[in-house]
């Protein structure tokens, strides 16, 4: 059998079994870019696209910083964090995920960018790596794309996603918003005065994460965005 025949019974095979194209391929288009892709790491989805460009335009509008500091938290294959510093050269943005696999895919990218010296690539628990790195009181923006599917809903996912991509990407507890609670309280000791918190949300919680916040007690400024149809983004300011 040719070798070309081989490779397109595999792709076959691998389609057959529900593995997403971008797995097969190797590559994922996202902000107007191809990334690398590979399983251990959250395959970049379209609808994220909203997520960066209201970040970069509350970054836009920092016209009287000389650099602008920017967490990317829970990188994944590092298309949010790159996205960004492509868009604006004053960015340096600290990527972090949980897993060391999924930062080794995220490192291929930003080499491929040639961002080594914009992006930084941290491992660990949420905020955990950025403790006694002098990173308190220094960030003018948070980005996140977190989990927020609840537990109970994993099941009803298309197999091509909760059986291929890493399930800590999306499970977010019983009602969604587990890693909400920990990323609105744990940013806080890190943003700037005045810093900005913006992060994606599943369709219908906007209501409960405005909740989250006024206990908090600690932002102002709430604002949600939609993609046409459902709120998708929100951001305050510390």
């Amino acid at each position: 059998m040719l070798k070309n025949e081989e490779n397109i019974h595999s792709l076959i095979s691998q389609r057959s079994n529900n593995v997403p194209v971008e797995y097969i391929l190797g590559m994922g288009s996202f902000y107007g870019n191809l990334f690398h892709c590979e399983t251990g790491a959250l395959i970049p989805r379209d609808e994220t696209e909203l997520l960066v460009s209201k970040a970069l335009s509350f970054i836009k509008g920092f016209t009287d910083k000389e650099h602008v500091n920017v967490v990317d938290m829970g990188t994944g294959c590092g298309s949010i964090a790159i996205s960004i510093a492509l868009n604006d050269v004053r960015t340096n943005v600290i990527a972090s995920d949980l897993n060391e696999s999924t930062i080794l895919v995220a490192k291929k990218n930003v080499a491929k960018f040639q961002l080594e010296d914009r992006v930084k690539l941290l491992v660990g628990d949420l905020f955990a790596p950025f403790k006694g790195q002098g990173y308190d009181g220094n960030i003018d923006i948070i980005v996140c794309n977190p989990p927020y599917i609840p537990t109970t809903s994993l099941s009803k996912m298309e197999s091509e996603i909760i059986d291929h991509e890493p399930k800590e990407a999306f499970d977010g507890g019983a009602f969604g918003i587990n890693f909400y609670k920990r990323l609105i309280k744990d940013s806080l000791p890190y943003l700037k005065k005045d810093g900005i918190l913006i992060f994606e949300i599943g369709q219908g919680q906007e209501k409960l994460v405005k909740r989250l916040f006024k206990k908090a007690d600690d932002y102002q400024n709430i604002q949600f965005y939609d993609d046409g149809e459902h709120v998708r983004v929100i951001s305050v300011m510390k």
